[in-house]
C-alpha cells in the first residue's frame, strides 16, 4: 500500500483536481483506492459530490478519537473516501500533545488499499504535518506560473524538516505542471527552470488548461465521469501511468 501526500502550499493550483482525477486514473486501472481529505476546506469532499456541511462524521472525528476510520468511509463508484468538514480547522488548538502523529495512529492497521491519496491544505500547518507523517512519497502541483515556482521551496524546505523530526522516509516524487498552455512562454519558462533546478522531479505529462476540470466539480464528478475524451482526461490518465511508474522505481519491493 503506497500512501501519497498530494501538497503545495500555494492554494489555486490543481492540488485536489489532481487527487481526485489520478485517484480515479487508479481505479480505471483497476487500483483499490482511498482518498482522504485533509483540507479544512473539504475541496476534495465538494468534488466528490458531497455537501461537507452536511458530514456529521469526518477524518476530524477520527483525528479526536471519537470515531474509528471505518465508521467514516463513504464508498463512492469504487473510490472510498475519508469526508472533511469545515470543523477541521479546530485540530490545531485540540489540547492533545505530538498532534502531527494524530493521522498515522489513527490509520495503524488500515489495509486494503493500493494506493492512499491525501489532499493537503494549502499551507504547511498540523492538517499537513499529519499527512506528511504517514506518507511514502509527496506529489507537488505546480501553476505553469512564477509566484506558484519561487512559492514551492517553502515546501521543499518543511519536507527537509520532517524528514529530520517526523518521517524519515517521505520523500518527493515528482512535481506536477498544472494549468500548462504550450502557447504561453511563461509556462514553458517556468517549466524549463523548475527542470534545471530540479532535475529529474518534473513529471513530463503537463496537465493542460481545460474548461472541462473546471466544471467537473460543480456536477461532482471526476474528469473521467464528466468528459472522458478531454484533454483533461488524457492528461490525467497519462500522469498517473507515469506517477505509477515513478513509484515503482523508487520502491520497487
Amino acid at each position: 500500500m503506497k500512501i501519497i501526500s498530494i501538497s503545495n502550499n500555494k492554494g489555486g493550483v490543481g492540488k485536489t483536481t489532481t487527487t481526485v482525477n489520478v485517484a480515479a486514473a487508479l481505479h480505471i486501472m483497476g487500483k483499490k483506492v482511498l482518498v482522504i481529505d485533509m483540507d479544512h476546506q473539504a475541496q476534495a469532499t465538494y468534488h466528490f459530490g458531497i455537501n461537507p456541511n452536511k458530514v456529521v462524521d469526518s477524518i476530524y472525528n477520527v483525528l479526536k478519537g471519537e470515531k474509528n476510520y471505518q465508521d467514516i468511509i463513504i464508498k463512492r463508484k469504487g473510490i472510498d473516501l475519508f469526508p472533511a468538514n469545515p470543523e477541521m480547522k479546530n485540530v490545531e488548538f485540540l489540547p492533545i500533545p505530538a498532534k502531527e502523529f494524530l493521522l498515522k495512529e489513527a490509520l495503524e492497521g488500515l489495509t486494503g488499499y493500493d494506493y492512499v491519496l491525501i489532499d493537503c491544505p494549502p499551507s504547511l500547518g498540523v492538517l499537513t504535518l499529519n499527512a506528511l507523517a504517514i506518507s511514502e512519497f509527496i506529489l507537488v502541483p505546480l501553476q505553469a506560473q512564477f509566484l506558484p515556482f519561487h512559492g514551492m521551496y517553502n515546501l521543499f524546505e518543511a519536507v527537509q524538516m520532517v524528514k529530520k523530526r517526523i518521517n524519515r522516509n517521505v520523500e518527493v516524487a515528482g512535481i506536477i505542471g498544472t494549468m500548462y498552455n504550450p502557447k504561453k512562454s511563461i509556462n514553458r519558462e517556468v517549466m524549463e527552470e523548475t527542470e534545471k533546478r530540479l532535475p529529474g522531479k518534473l513529471f513530463s505529462t503537463f496537465i493542460r488548461e481545460n474548461v472541462a476540470l473546471q466544471e467537473a466539480p460543480s456536477w461532482g464528478k471526476t474528469i473521467f465521469e464528466y468528459k472522458p475524451e478531454s484533454n483533461g482526461a488524457e492528461d490525467y490518465m497519462a500522469l498517473t501511468g507515469e506517477i505509477i511508474a515513478r513509484f515503482d522505481l523508487m520502491s520497487p519491493a
